[in-house]
């Protein structure tokens, strides 16, 4: 900008010298009438010309003029910009410090207050512990009585319990050998039982098989409800019921399981524990026949 500038006035000065010489030149011929060039040069084209120049060189000049107080008010706007931005960063360095002033201010009152906090906590808690160390040694050695008192009346209890335990296992001995005895007795007479009352059927249908025509399943049916119910323990409010139960049997008769098929529960849950301990069921030596009785249905009523 400042090459142009001076460029300019470079040229506006060669210009003022040029028009400045061509005006004398002029005033000069003005004045001495009598010598006349023999070729004269039209005066109006040069005025035209110089007068253009002249133009040329107030619109630059004007032109630099502006230009020098627009850099001017640049300038001056740049001032007033910077003394803005020194005045804001002041402002905010004020602002600044204030707040750290007030910052350190707070932390130095809450450091204050939490010494204050520390220190008495200390204390609640130094208190806290010589009473925790009192009632702990106060703790202990009420355990220590406490625990020598048990071991007594547990070597007590032990000794009473081994004690104890040794007579029940005699008396459970001698009983469970009452029980065993009474319980193999009770076996061989219901098996001589089972065996003459199985006789007995087989000698009653075996009579009655020409009159009454049973077939051998009916007769079978008959027999196994017999056994049964010789096993059910039955009660009087089973009166009036009756019960089908799902009966499956190994070949030789074994009785596998018996579960309810329908009927009343109570009632099938008694006459199931019947069949199971029947333990075995008698069934038709015919092999065609004994397959229907592998997996079959029996109904059961109680008979009073």
């Amino acid at each position: 900008m400042k090459n142009r500038s001076t460029l300019i006035a470079f040229i506006g000065a060669l210009l003022m010298h040029i028009i400045v010489g061509t005006l004398l030149l002029l005033n000069v011929n003005f004045s001495n009438p009598k010598i006349k060039p023999k070729n004269e040069v039209p005066i109006i084209n040069a005025t035209v010309v110089d007068q253009k120049l002249l133009d040329n060189l107030a619109q630059r000049q004007s032109e630099k003029k502006q230009a020098e107080r627009k850099k001017v008010e640049q300038e001056k706007q740049r001032i007033e910009q910077e003394k803005k931005k020194a005045a804001e960063r002041v402002a905010a360095e004020k602002k600044q410090a204030a707040e750290k002033l007030k910052a350190k201010q707070d932390a130095e009152k809450a450091k204050k207050v939490a010494a204050e906090k520390a220190a008495a906590e200390k204390v609640a808690a130094e208190k806290v512990a010589a009473e925790k160390v009192a009632a702990e040694k106060v703790a202990a050695e009420k355990a220590a009585a406490e625990k020598a008192a048990a071991e007594k009346a547990a070597a007590e209890k032990a000794a009473a319990e081994k004690a104890a335990a040794e007579k029940a296992a005699a008396e459970k001995a001698a009983a469970a050998a009452k029980v065993k005895a009474e319980q193999e007795k009770e076996r061989l007479r219901r098996a001589e039982l089972d065996k003459q009352m199985d006789a007995q059927f087989e000698d009653t249908f075996s009579n009655a098989q020409s009159s009454r025509q049973l077939s051998e399943i009916a007769r079978y049916t008959a027999l196994i409800q017999d056994k049964i119910g010789r096993n059910w323990q039955i009660e009087p409010s089973m009166k009036g019921k009756s019960c089908t139960l799902s009966i499956r049997l190994a070949a030789d008769g074994l009785v596998i399981s018996a579960k309810r098929s329908s009927g009343d529960i109570q009632l099938c849950e008694s006459a199931k524990r019947a069949a199971l301990k029947a333990n075995t069921l008698p069934i038709p030596k015919d092999p065609d026949i004994s397959a229907k009785f592998r997996d079959f249905d029996l109904n059961l009523k109680p008979e009073f």
